[in-house]
């Protein structure tokens, strides 16, 4: 085998591995934006509640596009003095396909609170893995918060509320999907092309 015969496989195999560690690392990265978190309360929907009113409610954990299992360890934000999780075990496994994971949340408003007191809560969700049995975060975080508003009671959040948050959700992910799509086609042309480049030369 000549130089010339080296030199192109030399160069296939290097654009290959080049291509390959591409494709793993937009897999990756898709992996990491295909969970998500819905809640019934966000900015715009605050909590409503009287002093010394005890409230629960769920955020619902998804992995609808990803092509793994994933974990999502919970902690709260805020004010924790009124926001506590209710599971003592905060790190919530989230199979793929799973779009109903719930993480129950109590919201426990003080006896002394006034009309019009607002207090400022949250859940950070953040992907985690398991390192010799010790969690070490690796993946993305997720921030849900809201204002508990002392004062009238909230309206009932239905059923379809939910439904809109969790399709609003989905079709982030498919757009992000079809973007790492485009980028990763874009990307193999260009491979191809300053592969050819080269064994023109």
């Amino acid at each position: 085998m000549d130089n010339i015969s080296l030199l192109k496989m030399k160069n296939k195999t290097k654009f290959g591995i080049f291509g390959v560690f591409l494709l793993l690392l937009i897999i990756s990265s898709f992996n990491v934006s295909s969970s998500g978190v819905s809640s019934p309360y966000w900015d715009e929907n605050p909590m409503y509640a009287q002093p010394d009113e005890v409230k629960e409610f769920s955020y619902t954990l998804q992995n609808m596009v990803g092509t793994e299992n994933i974990q999502m360890k919970a902690e709260t934000e805020g004010d924790k003095n009124i926001i506590h999780l209710v599971d003592t075990n905060t790190i919530y496994n989230v199979p793929i396909g799973s779009s109903d994971v719930k993480v129950p949340v109590k919201i426990t408003v003080p006896k002394d609170a006034k009309e019009g007191d607002e207090f400022q809560v949250g859940v950070r969700f953040t992907a985690i893995s398991e390192n010799k049995g010790q969690p070490v975060t690796i993946g993305a975080a997720f921030s849900k918060g809201f204002k508990v508003i002392v004062g009238k009671p909230t309206p009932i959040v239905n059923e379809n509320t939910n439904a809109e948050v969790g399709k609003s959700l989905l079709s982030n992910q498919v757009i992000g999907f079809l973007i790492l799509v485009v980028i990763l086609i874009i990307l193999l042309f260009a491979i191809k092309y300053f592969h050819k480049k080269r064994e023109n030369k």
